[in-house]
């Protein structure tokens, strides 16, 4: 009867004994034991495959995101000014009044015999006169006298003293040129009261 409690007691001991080294359901259960049933995420990463932080709060030597070199950070200018832009404090802002008083009718009268003079050098290359009347024509003017052939221009001398004959306007102006065929007229026009007079139109004499 003893040795019979003795026995029951054993094995009562051992069952209890299994029990507790028995891995139960939702408790802990050891990572690195091989079969075990527990989750093993990889190093570096949660359950949830974040990244997370060693001890000291790196994630293995590497950041979650990385600086991209070159690229400027938030705030900064994506081009560098290096040189402010140049202005000419010189030019004027405005346009310059034009009006009619004897040194403007002197400056058209001079523009005009100018242009005559230089119209009239037909015994020069086709080069020549153009590039001595090129600069006293307005840029519209330019690509209506730049084909002419010079030797065709029946003009070969200014005779007389030019005169305004048109002042209604302070922008343009006719002036009278005479010449060995007779008058031109000289059509001249400005930008404002500062700008120099340069020839529109040169129209021959009525009837040649």
């Amino acid at each position: 009867m003893k040795r019979a409690v003795i026995v029951a007691i054993t094995v009562v001991a051992l069952a209890i004994g299994t029990w507790i080294g028995w891995p139960r359901e939702g408790g802990p259960v050891d990572p690195t034991a091989q079969g075990g049933s527990g989750v093993v995420t990889p190093r570096g990463q949660d359950d949830f495959g974040n990244p997370v932080g060693t001890p000291d709060g790196d994630t293995d030597g590497a950041t979650a995101t990385e600086e991209v070199e070159g690229r400027p950070e938030a705030g900064e200018p994506a081009v560098e000014v290096t040189a402010e832009p140049e202005f000419d404090e010189t030019a004027p802002s405005e346009p310059v009044e034009a009006t009619w008083d004897d040194a403007v009718r002197t400056a058209a009268r001079d523009a005009a015999r100018a242009t005559m003079l230089a119209f009239a050098a037909t015994d020069q290359t086709a080069a020549a006169w153009w590039d001595g009347l090129k600069p006293l024509l307005t840029p519209q003017a330019q690509p209506v006298y730049q084909d002419v052939d010079p030797r065709l221009v029946p003009v070969t001398e200014v005779t007389g003293d030019p005169k305004v004959t048109d002042e209604t306007s302070t922008l343009l102006a006719e002036v009278a040129v005479p010449t060995d065929i007779g008058p031109y007229t000289v059509l001249l026009t400005r930008a404002d009261g500062a700008a120099p007079w340069l020839a529109e139109q040169i129209r021959p004499p009525e009837g040649s």
